[in-house]
């Protein structure tokens, strides 16, 4: 293999501040070895499960429980006593109606239902049961239903917030800081048995709100030899709270619930592995629908990603219909001796593949200018691969993170018997949390994915005929343009070294009359992309619709120039020099015959410069239709490079065969002359522009 693999699994944001406020209880710390709950469910004469993210309601018929058909029912006059406040009745239809507004998990008894006739006066009378099953702890999680929780942290998750939707979308003032989950549950869709391949540090099997859904069999530990059969023992408590983000089952008493608590997921130990070209293979493989990857890298120079992982990745998605889903990664300030600089989304390996589906993550907080909305988790790295994001949330001490599944017992897990953590939630002294199986402190583009990955296991239960470019087409019409006011913030368009200066001392990393980013563009197919956030906010209930409506033939896929090796579109060697500290840099031109149009789907490039800082070089791509994009920001990670190891940073040299997707061109027409321009964005060292090439990704 021609690369390195550095992995970085997600970063547990920390940060002073008071602890939550949340009511907390002392009890005995419960250590004991662990062992699987069965679930104690209530059941009654009828059952119900509250539903977690709305304020629905649920129906019976009163009629056939007092054995009134249904044609007679208006003969009759119906009236509840002893019922308990969420519970009512129709009185002319006898429909009961289960409303989650006051309702606790139990077993409500002694109910009695009445119906009197209106011909003769007669009675008919029935005492009954109604069993409620829910999870004690979905009220906290902000990210399934935004109300507005603390989530035991200082601070509340930010409501209220209105944006507008894609496409056609300007001015409808959509709530963006929801999922929308609510209403696709009441239609029954909670991705029942759709398969999930979770790849990451193992996971918990055995967790009382996970064995359900766990897939006998289908488990795997890479750090084993070959065939690498067993189950997954996990080494950290990440991948059990990715796997708690997905599939926690849903309505049994237990904790909170997945996004997609019907899903069913096989877990794998793959962080421990050697990670080479087999494994690799291998943890893209099996009878899944889904591959939720929550790992990220830093790399600090280009470094190319295994071909054949990457020419597996693609067969895979276009001839068995799997769905690749990976996190962004969490490294977008990178500070070292005063150089604060920006990670791209684009380097991590395998990122620059069309057929990864890259999620960034949202904060649980709002921008505070004129429309607000949720903003970039600050740790989320931004770039033009993006497709969408979710909620990532914060540091569990100052603002909400993700509720979710831990590793049981205090002692193995983010939440146990310590002092020093985020909340009160965390250390086994809270009620609700005695036996911290349960965190609060989940975070970062870990939390963004599995959210992604359990919104579209519920898109393939509404539509199972979906395959990968499907779904991304639905979630790029379907998403919320969050953060409509991104020039305005606080690390908007400028480098991000201004907004840490003041904690870093950073070096001046600008350059006069340059924007490092751009906010929201709209390209000539209609649609917005915003490196930031992608094609914006996820929403499950928007995205479920268009799926089971779904008829958006897209013809079979075209890629111009897969290997960049087709001379019509490339450059061939130019050698021209990219002015030093310039905002005009140096441009480039390759035109698309009409005879080779195609509807975009992605565009990739490849660059070559010769260069001795190749981290002060910015590059940005223009279509012939005059939409920009940059693909890599001036004065951005690559200038940390130690290539001695001796601890001073040296910075990469070159850009060699150097690999970046956009997807801000998406839908446009590829006829024309696409455009690329290298901006230098430091004095002192300067370079060229070697030769470039372009792969356009496609229908007719």
């Amino acid at each position: 293999m021609n690369w390195i693999l550095g992995l970085l699994i997600v970063v547990f944001l920390t940060s002073c501040g008071e602890t939550s406020t949340e009511e907390s209880s002392s009890s005995v710390i419960d250590d004991s070895p662990y062992t699987t709950k069965s679930p104690e469910l209530n059941n009654g004469d009828i059952n119900f499960d509250i539903l977690s993210i709305i304020a629905g309601s649920q129906t019976a018929s009163g009629a056939e429980l007092l054995e009134i058909s249904s044609g007679s029912a208006s003969n009759y006059i119906f009236s509840l006593s002893n019922a308990p406040s969420f519970f009512s009745v129709n009185a002319g239809s006898g429909e009961l109606t289960f409303t989650d507004n006051d309702a606790a998990a139990g077993l409500y008894d002694g109910i009695i239902l009445k119906a009197v006739s209106i011909i003769d006066s007669s009675i008919k009378q029935k005492e009954f049961s109604i069993g409620v099953n829910g999870d004690p702890l979905r009220a906290y999680a902000w990210h399934l239903e935004n109300t507005g929780q603390k989530s035991f942290s200082y601070t509340t998750a930010d409501t209220g917030q209105t944006c507008d939707s894609q496409v056609d979308g300007e001015g409808d003032d959509k709530a963006c800081d929801n999922l929308n989950l609510g209403s696709v549950y009441l239609q029954g869709i909670t991705g029942k048995n759709i398969r999930i391949a979770i790849s990451d540090s193992g996971v918990e099997l055995a967790h009382d709100d996970l064995a359900a859904n766990t897939l006998s069999g289908e488990h795997r530990d890479y750090s084993l030899n070959r065939p690498y059969t067993g189950d997954p023992v996990p080494t950290s408590p990440h991948g059990t709270a990715v796997s708690g983000i997905i599939s926690a089952v849903g309505w049994n008493n237990f904790g909170s619930m997945g996004v997609a608590p019907g899903s069913k997921f096989g877990a794998f130990q793959f962080l421990e592995s050697v990670q080479d070209t087999d494994i690799l293979i291998s943890q893209a493989s099996g009878n899944f629908r889904i591959f939720n990857y929550s790992y990220g890298d830093e790399i600090y120079q280009d470094t190319v990603s295994d071909s054949d992982y990457i020419d597996h990745i693609k067969y895979q998605t276009i001839s068995d219909d799997k769905i690749f889903i990976k996190a962004s990664g969490n490294e977008f300030l990178l500070a070292q001796d005063g150089i604060c600089t920006s990670h791209n989304a684009n380097y991590p390996f395998e990122n620059e593949s069309p057929y990864m589906l890259i999620v960034g993550a949202l904060s649980s907080q709002s921008s505070s200018v004129s429309k607000p909305s949720f903003i970039k988790a600050t740790y989320s790295n931004s770039g033009s691969n993006l497709w969408v994001s979710a909620p990532g949330g914060d540091d569990a001490r100052l603002a909400p993170a993700i509720l979710t599944t831990d590793l049981p017992t205090c002692l193995r897990g983010d939440s146990r018997s310590v002092t020093g953590l985020p909340n009160s939630f965390e250390d086994g002294s809270h009620s609700l949390n005695r036996d911290c199986h349960y965190t609060s402190a989940m975070n970062g583009t870990s939390s963004a994915t599995p959210i992604v990955t359990g919104v579209v296991a519920l898109l393939l239960e509404a539509e199972p005929g979906l395959k990968m470019r499907d779904v991304k087409n639905i979630l790029a019409r379907t998403s919320k343009i969050v953060n409509g006011d991104h020039a305005n913030n606080w690390f908007g368009k400028t480098h991000p070294e201004n907004a840490f200066d003041s904690v870093y001392n950073c070096v001046d990393l600008d350059l006069s009359g340059h924007e490092y980013e751009q906010g929201w563009v709209q390209n000539n197919a209609g649609f917005w992309f915003n490196n930031f956030y992608g094609f914006g906010m996820v929403d499950a209930n928007a995205a479920v619709a268009l799926a089971k409506s779904y008829d958006w033939p897209m013809g079979t896929l075209v890629e111009q120039n897969q290997s960049f090796n087709k001379s019509k579109y490339s450059s061939g060697t130019v050698n021209q020099s990219i002015p030093d500290a310039n905002k005009d840099g140096r441009t480039n031109s390759i035109t698309i015959a009409g005879a080779d149009d195609l509807t975009v789907e992605s565009v990739q490039v490849r660059v070559n410069v010769s260069h001795g800082q190749s981290g002060q070089v910015g590059i940005e791509l223009t279509s012939p239709h005059g939409t920009k994009s940059i693909l890599a920001n001036i004065n951005n990670s690559f200038l940390l490079l130690d290539k001695d190891k001796d601890g001073t940073i040296d910075g990469d040299s070159n850009l060699s065969n150097f690999v970046l997707t956009s997807n801000a061109f998406y839908g446009e027409s590829s006829a024309g002359s696409w455009t690329i321009k290298l901006i230098d964005g430091k004095s002192g060292t300067t370079g060229s522009l070697v030769k470039w090439d372009i792969n356009i990704l496609g229908h007719n």
